[in-house]
């Protein structure tokens, strides 16, 4: 049987369960910033090596310097993309994490309004019965039956 109480409780955990889905909105907010910054410094450092190669460097001495810096630059465009491969399986978990969150919320929300809707309905029973108890006096009133009792 619903309950005013077992309404209250399922708006907490609603309350509770929508925190939980903010929160993991952020973080796959967080984790997808954080790709994308990967990505922007992939091409950027892609760029730079490849404008290293058009330089011609008069002077053998840099251009072993160039080469050591676009060898480098290779280098660490290699770890970005490790770490932006690293950081796309994250966010793709974090998204999961947030999917199976929003399910829970999702659960949750529709037992409360089963339960809103049953509360309701009693509430809706007891003022008709109410209601009609009423109107059936006020007949045995007008009646003269005003002795019987229901």
């Amino acid at each position: 049987m619903s309950t005013p109480q077992a309404v209250q409780r399922l708006e907490l955990m609603l309350r509770l369960r929508q925190s939980d889905v903010d929160k993991h909105e952020t973080v796959v907010r967080d984790k997808h910033q954080l790709t994308q910054r990967y990505q922007k410094n992939i091409s950027r450092m892609e760029s730079l090596c490849q404008h290293l190669g058009s330089s011609a460097a008069p002077h053998p001495a840099l251009a072993m310097n160039a080469g050591a810096f676009k060898h480098s630059l290779l280098q660490l465009i290699s770890l970005q993309k490790q770490d932006l491969a690293l950081g796309d399986a994250d966010l793709a978990v974090a998204r999961k994490d947030l999917l199976a969150a929003v399910s829970r919320r999702e659960v949750i929300d529709k037992l409360g309004a089963a339960e809103r809707i049953a509360l309701q309905t009693l509430r809706e029973r007891a003022l008709q019965k109410q209601s009609d108890e009423t109107a059936t006096q006020a007949y045995l009133r007008r009646r003269g039956g005003g002795d019987v009792a229901l």
